[in-house]
């Protein structure tokens, strides 16, 4: 599946609004320094070394029954981002995105964000994400 990026605020909003939030759930999620050579080359970073956080949704979605989130140098992450996912927030110039809940709290912050929807045959194998009949 190909990836696509969030470059504007009609690609964040397109985003919200292909998933049922409320009816979506977080399955598994790691970080880690490295960058992946599927990643945009014109990630703006801060200057500091902030993890790249990867999250399997299994979403309730038109396009397929899983998404794969990368949010690309992270510098803010809340909990509450997994619990209850919203992409509601703003892409600034420089393709950052800043998430905010509905009480105007910043719960994610990242350069770059990158998604792509998956089948269950999709969903990488390896250290991390694993079948998914043995998640739940």
């Amino acid at each position: 599946m190909e990836w696509k990026s969030v470059d504007t605020q009609s690609d964040l909003d397109k985003l919200d609004n292909s998933v049922c939030w409320e009816d979506s759930k977080v399955l598994e999620y790691y970080a880690k320094f490295s960058n992946e050579s599927y990643f945009p080359s014109d990630v703006s970073r801060s200057g500091w070394v902030n993890k790249n956080i990867h999250i399997l949704i299994e979403a309730v979605a038109g396009t397929a029954p899983y998404l794969e989130i990368v949010l690309i140098d992270c510098d803010h992450f809340s909990s509450l981002f997994l619990e209850r996912i919203l992409f509601q927030g703003r892409v600034d110039s420089l393709k950052r995105i800043k998430i905010i809940d509905y009480k105007d709290n910043l719960v994610m912050r990242c350069s770059r964000l990158i998604y792509r929807f998956l089948t269950e045959e999709d969903i990488p194998q390896g250290l991390y994400f694993r079948q998914v009949d043995s998640i739940t």
